[in-house]
């Protein structure tokens, strides 16, 4: 008698491959939403020499400022200690050219700016701009 011989089992990673790829889209659209949320309550100052923003860093830190100086980054607030620890882990992560924008109401004393833009120099960024609104 003659023994068959053995057939190894395969597993179909042609269907993994396809769940892999659809997670890795997934995430990686959410990710990138999730960066740009902005407080829409912030009423921007006028200025009539903005210029157009060509092409937005995907690194970009934005954060806002309210008037009464509260700060926030996607709408979850913090302390300006806080602020300082996770511009500090962004920056060991990714360097310190990553672009910080700052969003502040018009209502805003430069006080308050001025001491978040402190918090970002500690923290070894440098590439900063103050978002403005372009006049009619």
């Amino acid at each position: 008698m003659r023994r068959r011989a053995e057939e190894a089992l395969e597993t179909p990673i042609a269907s993994l491959i396809d769940v892999v790829f659809l997670l890795i889209i997934f995430f990686v659209v959410t990710a990138a939403v999730e960066k740009d949320i902005v407080d829409e309550s912030i009423r921007l100052a006028q200025a009539s020499h903005v210029p157009a923003v060509k092409k937005k860093d995907p690194r970009t830190v934005t954060i806002n400022l309210n008037e009464d100086g509260d700060i926030n980054i996607s709408m979850h607030s913090m302390t300006r200690t806080q602020l300082q620890q996770i511009l500090t882990a962004t920056v060991a992560k990714a360097g310190s050219s990553v672009p910080v924008v700052i969003r502040c109401d018009k209502q805003t004393y430069y006080r308050e700016v001025d001491r978040v833009m402190q918090v970002i120099g500690k923290a070894g960024l440098y590439r900063v701009k103050i978002s403005a609104q372009a006049t009619q």
